[in-house]
């Protein structure tokens, strides 16, 4: 039933759920009257019962009735986890653990060559959990336990700073964070939704290491225009000062004209290549 409701949910969790559950092939029908609160959980109807699925003070808040049994639920909470609560009374708790790819630690390097060296985890999980991911990964500054609304105040504190921000994020509650950033870019390998219309840049694939890709190709795209912008006003110029002292006749100086701008765009051109 969490499958159900989760299955409508773009959050990186509701597709752990809905993957464990079509695995073991108890995914029952898409849920009706969906409600998503992000950073909270989401809200459904399945076979006529409602069902809550989200943080422990979601689930009481949504369906009062089971207050006391999800807080009994609650009790020796550890780990990432979410709960589950029914309008025929039904509660339980769903226990995630921690993955890492095994492949961050290239992916960090080459941020650290393309010189963005102040790295910062912002999760809206357990602070416990994100401290033990950080320093798993090496990063110094991390908060957790961060609402969607946080996570905007730490982009624009950091840009008040006049620093310029790179965020990277695959849930709905990132969109916020990534439509505020200076260049936010969205992991959408499970289509994006929300989280792609929010974000400057979007990867199809839930892959980091192309997020270091898509940046040395911005750059290197942006280095061929100003480049082809300086030849081009350049060669402009000249021509103009030939011209402007009479060794350069009108027909002329059309077809220099031409060949300079035909020579601009093929430089341009260069942007679509894929080597950095």
């Amino acid at each position: 039933m969490a499958a159900a409701v989760e299955l409508g949910s773009g959050h990186l969790l509701a597709r752990v759920i809905v993957r464990a559950a079509a695995a073991e092939k108890t995914l029952q029908a898409i849920a009706t009257s969906l409600v998503e609160t992000p950073g909270s959980g989401v809200l459904g109807v399945v076979d006529g019962e409602t069902v809550a699925v989200g943080s422990a003070d979601y689930v009481r808040s949504a369906i009062p009735t089971l207050a006391s049994r999800v807080s009994a639920l609650d009790l020796d909470a550890e780990g990432l986890r979410a709960y589950v609560g029914t309008s025929a009374g039904d509660v339980a708790r769903i226990e995630f653990e921690d993955e890492l790819r095994a492949d961050l630690a290239g992916f960090f390097a080459s941020l650290r060559a393309l010189g963005i060296v102040d790295t910062q985890l912002l999760s809206g999980d357990k602070s416990e959990n994100v401290a033990k991911v950080a320093s798993a990964v090496g990063i110094a500054v991390f908060a957790g336990d961060l609402s969607p609304e946080d996570k905007v105040r730490r982009v624009r504190a950091l840009e008040a700073r006049g620093r310029r921000v790179l965020m990277v994020g695959d849930g709905t509650n990132d969109a916020p964070a990534l439509s505020a950033a200076t260049v936010g870019v969205a992991l959408a390998g499970h289509g994006g939704g929300v989280v792609a219309e929010a974000a400057d840049i979007v990867l199809l694939i839930d892959d980091p290491a192309r997020v270091t890709e898509a940046v040395a190709i911005g750059r290197r795209s942006l280095r061929i225009a100003r480049q082809s912008i300086g030849v081009g006003l350049g060669l402009s110029l000249f021509g103009m000062a030939i011209a402007a002292s009479g060794h350069l006749t009108p027909i002329a100086g059309a077809l220099a004209q031409e060949a300079i701008d035909v020579a601009v765009i093929l430089n341009a051109l260069r942007a679509s290549f894929d080597e950095a």
